[in-house]
């Protein structure tokens, strides 16, 4: 299992990188997404065993899977959830360049 080993260094040197601003546009939409649903937290957990919960306090920085299953139970596409994380904190929106 030596390349078990090798991921398990690699990881434990991989900067982590958490985005307050982000983490709370996130936690905001996916609030304001069951709640129009009508859901409870533990609805969602139950429906799709992720504890939204964790992810609506910004304890946990969800992942980009984690992110498209919600999506996905919630029937919203990816580009309309991250075009709605950036009307909530214009700050988000990255501009293009110009080439």
């Amino acid at each position: 299992m030596l390349i078990d080993f090798f991921l398990v260094q690699f990881e434990s040197r991989m900067k982590k990188i958490k985005n307050k601003e982000l983490l709370t546009s996130i936690s905001l939409a996916f609030k304001e997404l069951r709640s129009n649903e009508g859901l409870t937290q533990q609805n969602v957990k139950d429906d799709t065993g992720i504890h939204i919960g964790r992810i609506e306090t910004t304890t946990n920085d969800p992942s980009s899977s984690t992110i498209f299953e919600l999506c996905k139970y919630f029937k919203i596409p990816l580009s309309e959830f991250y075009r709605r994380l950036e009307e909530i904190n214009p700050n988000l929106k990255i501009k293009k360049n110009k080439r």
